[in-house]
C-alpha cells in the first residue's frame, strides 16, 4: 500500500497511509504525489484515492431582481440664478469674513492653551509623581542604612561582650593554674628539702653498712634531690610565664 505526501500550496506535509488519509479531507485538486510518481498530481487523478475525495457542493447563484424603472417627463423650468453680490462675498458662515478669521484664530488660541495647560498640568503630575517616589526610595534607603548601623553597633557591642567574657575566663583559667602551681611548688621545695636530707643523712651515716651499700643509697637519693630541683625549677619557669601572661591582660 502506498504512502503519500500532500501538498496546500505552501509546504508539503506526510507521507501518510490510505488509513491516515481518510482524516485529512482531501479534495479532487489536492496535489498528491508517492514514490513512482514522476511529478505531482491532483487527487482524482490517482484511482486509489477517489473514494477518499471529498465532494464541495456547487456555488449557489444569487437571483437578481428584475426592476422596472419608469421615466416621467421632468417638467421644464426657468433656470434659478443667484445673484451674488459683494456683500455675501466678504461672509463665511453669515459671518464678515475678518470677525470670522478672528473668531477662528481666537478659538485656535483658547484650544492651543487649554492642551498646553493639560499637557504642563500632566507634566508637572508626573514630576510630583517621581519626586514623591524618590523621597520614599530616599526614606527608605536611610531607614535600611539606620538599620544597617544599629546591627553595627549590636554587633560590636557583641563582640566587645565576648570578649570581655574571654579575657575574664582566661584571667581566672590563669589564676587558677597559679594558684595550683604554688601549691605544687610548696611540696616541691618541701620534698626537695627532705631528699637533701636524706642525702645528707645518707652520706654521714656508716655503721652497719658496706661501702657499696652506702654509695647506692647515695646516689638513690641524689637522683631524688635532682628530680626535685628540676621539678621546683620547671613549676617556677611555667609560674613566672603564667603571671607574665595575667599582666599583659590587664
Amino acid at each position: 500500500m502506498n504512502s503519500y505526501f500532500l501538498h496546500d500550496g505552501i509546504e508539503s506535509s506526510g507521507p501518510f497511509t490510505i488509513e491516515e488519509l481518510k482524516f485529512k479531507n482531501i479534495k479532487a485538486t489536492t496535489p498528491v504525489w508517492c514514490e513512482g510518481m514522476l511529478d505531482w498530481k491532483n487527487a482524482s487523478e490517482v484511482v486509489e484515492l477517489r473514494s477518499l475525495l471529498v465532494s464541495s457542493p456547487p456555488p449557489i447563484k444569487k437571483s437578481v431582481p428584475v426592476t422596472t424603472t419608469v421615466f416621467e417627463p421632468i417638467p421644464t423650468a426657468e433656470p434659478i440664478v443667484e445673484i451674488v453680490t459683494p456683500e455675501k462675498k466678504n461672509k463665511i458662515l453669515g459671518l464678515n469674513k475678518s470677525v470670522f478669521i478672528f473668531i477662528l484664530f481666537f478659538g485656535i488660541l483658547i484650544v492651543g492653551s487649554f492642551i498646553l495647560s493639560k499637557y504642563q498640568d500632566m507634566r508637572r503630575e508626573e514630576t510630583e509623581l517621581k519626586n514623591e517616589q524618590t523621597e520614599k526610595n530616599n526614606v527608605q534607603y536611610r531607614l535600611q542604612q539606620k538599620e544597617i548601623e544599629e546591627q553595627k553597633i549590636q554587633m560590636e557591642i557583641q563582640e566587645k561582650i565576648d570578649l570581655e567574657r574571654q579575657l575574664k575566663e582566661r584571667k581566672e583559667a590563669l589564676t587558677a593554674k597559679i594558684n595550683a602551681n604554688n601549691s605544687l611548688l610548696a611540696t616541691a621545695h618541701n620534698n626537695f628539702e627532705i631528699a637533701k636530707n636524706k642525702l645528707s643523712e645518707a652520706a654521714n651515716f656508716q655503721f652497719f653498712r658496706s661501702d657499696g651499700e652506702r654509695a647506692e643509697e647515695i646516689a638513690l637519693e641524689q637522683q631524688q634531690v635532682s628530680y626535685w630541683k628540676k621539678e621546683v625549677e620547671n613549676i617556677t619557669n611555667e609560674t613566672d610565664r603564667l603571671k607574665l601572661e595575667l599582666d599583659n591582660l590587664h
